[in-house]
């Protein structure tokens, strides 16, 4: 039972990092996408795209804008921002029996209210069949000191929710998007997590996407990531699977 609720935590909360796709480009006005596992993109007017991932809204209240700022020297620059609210998550995380990942211990306390906040600029250079992206970005956490025991050090998770203690993080990445043929495209992606007073955690994915329609894709890869947990060093592989949908307004 505790390893299935470890499975169902990591793919309710970390399932739309897993298959994001980044880059500086934003949908057209009025054009919308969305995954099963993946966040609901907008795309809006003056080059903006908001996203949201509707699955996990009512429990980690969380948005996301991105603005692009144009061309230079054949660049393509966007900033985007971001917020979530995990507090609601992790109180209902936080119990004995189905669904419970985090002891209810009266000796740690209760889980306080944490809003993160995130900044990240990307630049991206596109060419014929092919596209890379590189990304700098900090998330802060004001006032945050969760107890380390209520951190959750599952892969892919905990590099993710150590800001809740620290109050900060940084990231890098860089993404190589392929255009194979009308149909099928490759993607691979390196990101890196910089966590105050740890070591660095690294993640690495390829992707497959296939066109089934005009309107759907199905995509399937492999994410790796390493890192020092708590427990020690650790190196995770997972299969990666969805099927997405775009259309327009």
């Amino acid at each position: 039972m505790k390893i299935t609720s470890q499975i169902n935590f990591l793919i309710l909360v970390v399932a739309g990092f897993l298959l994001a796709g980044d880059t500086a480009y934003p949908l057209e006005n009025g054009q919308r996408q969305m995954g099963i596992f993946q966040p609901r993109i907008y795309g809006m007017n003056n080059n903006l795209e908001i996203s949201t991932h509707p699955l996990l809204f009512f429990v980690k209240p969380n948005v996301e804008v991105k603005k692009y700022h144009g061309e230079y020297k054949g660049l393509g620059m966007a900033s985007r921002f971001s917020f979530d609210y995990p507090t609601q998550l992790l109180k209902l995380i936080q119990r004995e029996g189905k669904f419970g990942i985090l002891a209810k211990d009266p000796d740690i306390g209760d889980i306080p209210n944490l809003f993160v906040f995130q900044g990240e600029w990307l630049a991206t250079k596109k060419l014929a069949d092919y596209s890379i992206t590189v990304k700098a970005g900090m998330s802060i956490c004001p006032g945050c000191e969760l107890d380390m025991r209520h951190i959750v050090d599952l892969p892919l998770a905990y590099p993710r929710m150590a800001v809740y203690h620290h109050g900060f993080a940084s990231n890098l990445g860089f993404d190589f998007d392929y255009i194979y043929s009308e149909k099928i495209s490759l993607k691979t992606d390196v990101d890196l997590f910089i966590i105050p007073d740890e070591d660095f955690f690294l993640e690495q994915k390829l992707m497959f996407n296939y066109q089934l329609s005009p309107k759907y894709t199905l995509t399937g890869g492999i994410k790796l990531t390493q890192g020092t947990y708590p427990f020690g060093k650790q190196l995770d592989i997972f299969p990666l699977i969805d099927l997405s949908w775009s259309w327009e307004k």
